[in-house]
């Protein structure tokens, strides 16, 4: 795993948490999913990307990274993602705007975090 917490498969890349950054982690490639494993235990599922060069980044995976550096959330790739998925909804940006009007643009966003 890489320092940006993620894996290479194949031509592709895979988030997985932040935690596990400087260990080895096990991937099963399936026909429709990743699953990638820290020991026997399973971390994460990822649909499988069939495009190569892609990434799968799960916006969860860099949250413990990003309340450190709230400054990067905005132009996150993560959450450019999260929010193309429909998981990073307009309510969440309503609560983000609410919360940097209350606290500041940082502290804001760590309470979003």
């Amino acid at each position: 795993m890489d320092r940006f917490s993620q894996i290479s498969v194949r031509t592709n890349r895979y988030s997985v948490p932040v935690r596990l950054i400087g260990r080895t982690v096990r991937a099963m490639l399936h026909a429709s999913e990743l699953v990638v494993y820290d020991g026997q235990q399973e971390v994460v599922r990822h649909e499988r990307l069939i495009a190569k060069g892609q990434a799968r980044l799960d916006l969860d995976h860099y949250l413990e990274a990003l309340v450190r550096k709230p400054g990067a959330f905005p132009g996150a790739t993560a959450l450019e993602q999260a929010r193309s998925a429909g998981k990073f909804t307009l309510v969440h940006d309503a609560w983000w705007e609410a919360a940097k009007a209350a606290h500041g643009e940082r502290d804001g966003t760590r309470a979003l975090i």
